[in-house]
Order: C-alpha cells, then structure tokens, then sequence
C-alpha cells in the first residue's frame, strides 16, 4: 500500500477493530511495519487526536490494545441524542445483536459477527452507549477480544426480573439461523410489559 500514509493505515485498522480494539502484534502482522514503529506512529496520532479539541475520538491503549473512543466531553450530548426519540427504538440490527449477547453471553464482537454474517461494531457500540450491554473482561485467546454481556439495565427495559426469565427461542442453541420472528421476541416481550 505505498499511496497510503503509514498512520492513516493504521487509524483505519483500529477503527475498523470496533469496540475489541486491535493488540499491537496483530497491527504489525498485518501492515509489515515494524512493532517499535507502529508503537511511535501509533502515540503519535493519539497525542494529535487528543490535541484536536474539534475532534470527539480519541486513541485509547490498554495492555498493547488500542481502541476508538470518544471524549468524555461528549458524553452529555451523546446522553441527550439516546434520550430522543430518534434514538427510542431498537433498530433491527441492534435487537438481533442483542438477541445474540444475551442468549450467547459471554460473547465477543467476532463471535457476534460470525453469527450474524456482518460486522457488528456499530451495533455493539450503540447498545454499550445506551447501556444495554457492558465489556465484560477479555477472552483469554490471541488478541485477547473483549467479551460482552447484558447489564441490569437490559432486565429493566425488558422487563425481566433475571436472565432466565428471557423469552425462550425455538432452538436456543442455534442462533445462526435467527429470523425476524425471533428478533423481535424482546420487543414483543418489552410491549407485553409495559401494558400491565
């Protein structure tokens, strides 16, 4: 990739690594660079983004993983834009997402995305955001991915009293073949709640 600027590389593989972030090995595995200066470009472009104050992501590093995050500064706004009606309904994405994590959980993005057939980072970012799941410590294999699960938030807005008390799928142990119907489970569950 010699058009390509060696940090702008970079940036785009952690920000496509989502919420599991991407280790530094995995980086220079997949670019060729050396380690040392990945390490450099990589402190590099977390002092510029930290710097931008225009600019609401920064460069996160945690035991040799790196992540996307954005500003604490912008939590109040983000806060406001989940409590908007725009952001009320859980869009199909989201709900099979979650349907995935809380059947499956603990569960990682990959995982996730292999179940789905897509990738999951959007998803997963907005139900982490609106408190319906939580990191849950890492995986222990190589690249040591984040492992998710739901948080008590997700039994209030369902309606739940504990996880058992999930709607129960007609084949729990194959969620490979979800379909619409059995996406919208908890959401038919959370309306069957709110009436009473």
């Amino acid at each position: 990739m010699p058009d390509l600027d060696q940090t702008a590389q970079l940036f785009a593989l952690v920000f496509v690594s989502g919420d599991d972030g991407i280790d530094l090995q995995s980086i220079s595995k997949i670019t060729g660079f050396d380690r040392s200066a990945v390490q450099s470009d990589l402190e590099s472009l977390s002092n510029r983004l930290e710097e931008d104050q225009q600019n609401p992501i920064k460069l996160v590093e945690n035991d040799q993983v790196y992540r996307l995050v954005t500003k604490s500064k912008f939590a109040p706004l983000l806060k406001k834009y989940y409590q908007t009606p725009v952001a009320n309904s859980l869009s199909k994405a989201s709900l099979e997402t979650l349907t995935i994590i809380a059947y499956k959980q603990p569960v990682t993005r990959i995982e996730v995305d292999k179940i789905r057939g897509v990738n999951s980072s959007g998803a997963i970012s907005r139900l982490v955001s609106r408190e319906l799941i939580q990191e849950s410590g890492r995986k222990a294999e190589v690249g040591r991915p984040l492992l998710y699960t739901t948080t008590n938030f997700f039994l209030d807005y369902f309606g739940l009293k504990k996880i058992d008390d999930l709607p129960e799928l007609p084949d729990p142990e194959d969620l490979n073949n979800i379909d619409d119907d059995q996406i919208e489970l908890f959401q038919k569950h959370k309306n069957r709640e709110s009436k009473k």
